[in-house]
């Protein structure tokens, strides 16, 4: 400003020169020196004026007992920890649904059946044919009757005396052939039926033995076994008319509903996607559910098991869940260059939906901080005072009325604003209004 005051103060016409001829254009000149002077002045005055910003301080929030600092924040989205899509274990058609989507169940609860009138009669056959192998075996092991033995033993002395009697009419041929009164030929004939009735006698006496000892051993226990055979197929045949009534193998809730009523499924993938249903319903335990995460591999390092983790999402942005990492990846992604972790939700509620967004902050244990000291305070600024600017998160901090630029470490968003996990100590302010006025340096008046 004295600068200028000095320049105005050389402007000076000697007296000599007024009179001269061209006067007028010298006074034209000058008015426009000083017009241009007094704009230059004004322009000055104007943009190094202070400007009036609005401020808030930096929220300390006392740090948890079990649990410290952020560590890192990752996006992933809900998953239940047990998702089962329940299978039937025969072919068959669907004959009744009891349950829809979202009914929750018990483990054990029938959920549909299928068409059993073939497994019916299969079963119908089989315990008829099981009885009549029963009733052999029986006989088989009682032995024979007497009557039996009796009869038996009639036929066995019939056949002892037709040998008596071929052998007396034996020798009456032979003596009289012996004298030639008959012919050689009734000679032999008489000799072939006594031949035979001996056969026959000891065949009688060997049958009558058979019937009398009863079934062999071998044979009781060649029955024994078909009636095992029986017996099996016969319960698979029940296990099969059990299969037609299909429960829950979970207690948890229907997701969907993949079959209805007459339609055909089976325990076999055919492969396409017409045909005979391989599952009926999808189910899962809404009370057990986890967070889906990728983390960088450069985060790895500050990642273990049962690391503690708070969980906000975007579907309930006014409430925090507790969790712990319950599984790390032993894989990375090569093309993401990630790793897969999962979050185990200690205390879901009923209000919570799979696959809606959910963002996880890791939390420094208690144990971790230096000399077991109280856990570190978490820092917050309003979510207006965070600019983005060329990858950095950038704030203005008011210092002898100048802003002055910081750049910070952005952590996780909640109702308090944004977290700051780097670049700040707490006891600044920070300008939150008008940001897109705002340079380094400039000069500022706090506005209350």
């Amino acid at each position: 400003m004295s600068n200028l005051d000095r320049q105005l103060s050389m402007l000076k016409i000697e007296k000599g020169r007024r009179r001269a001829r061209g006067g007028g254009a010298l006074w034209f000149a000058l008015a426009m020196l000083l017009a241009a002077g007094a704009g230059a002045y004004f322009y000055y005055a104007k943009s190094n004026a202070a400007l009036a910003v609005r401020t808030a301080r930096v929220e300390r929030e006392a740090g948890s007992e079990t649990t410290g600092a952020a560590l890192l924040t990752s996006n992933g989205y809900i998953i239940p920890r047990q998702k089962v899509e329940v299978t039937p274990k025969i072919i068959g058609r669907v004959k009744e649904i009891l349950v829809k989507r979202g009914d929750h169940v018990q483990e054990g609860d029938v959920l549909l059946r299928l068409d059993d009138e073939e497994y019916q009669a299969r079963i119908k056959s089989g315990e008829a044919m099981l009885n009549t192998l029963r009733s052999r075996l029986a006989e088989l092991k009682a032995g024979s009757r007497p009557e039996e033995i009796a009869a038996a033993r009639a036929a066995a002395e019939s056949a002892e005396a037709t040998l008596r009697s071929a052998e007396l009419d034996f020798k009456r041929v032979e003596a009289l052939a012996g004298k030639g009164a008959i012919s050689r030929q009734e000679l032999d004939r008489a000799r072939a039926n006594r031949d035979v009735a001996k056969a026959r006698l000891e065949q009688e006496r060997k049958s009558a033995e058979v019937v009398r000892l009863g079934p062999r051993k071998e044979e009781i226990a060649a029955m024994e076994a078909q009636l095992e055979q029986a017996s099996a197929e016969l319960e698979l045949l029940r296990a099969q008319l059990e299969y037609t009534v299909i429960r829950a193998p979970i207690s948890g809730t229907i997701l969907e509903k993949l079959a209805e009523r007459g339609e055909l499924v089976t325990n076999t993938n055919f492969g396409g996607t017409r045909g005979a249903k391989t599952s009926v319903v999808s189910m899962a335990d809404l009370k057990d559910l986890q967070v889906e995460t990728d983390l960088n591999e450069n985060s790895l390092a500050k990642v273990h098991l049962g690391l503690p983790c708070e969980i906000q999402l975007d579907s309930e942005p006014g409430n925090t869940y507790h969790g712990e990492v319950d599984e790390i990846a032993p894989q990375a992604d090569r093309q993401k260059g990630t790793v897969q972790a999962k979050v185990r939700i200690l205390d879901p509620s009923d209000t919570i939906k799979i696959d809606v967004n959910a963002r996880v902050t890791f939390l420094a244990p208690k144990e971790a901080e230096a000399g077991g000291a109280p856990a570190a305070a978490r820092l917050w600024v309003p979510r207006g005072a965070v600019v983005h600017r060329d990858g950095q998160s950038i704030v203005y901090l008011v210092s002898e009325d100048t802003a002055v630029a910081r750049a910070v470490t952005a952590g996780v968003e909640g109702d308090k604003g944004v977290e700051i996990t780097g670049g700040l100590a707490g006891t600044e302010q920070v300008i939150v209004d008008p940001l897109e006025k705002i340079k380094d340096g400039a000069r500022v008046t706090v506005t209350p």
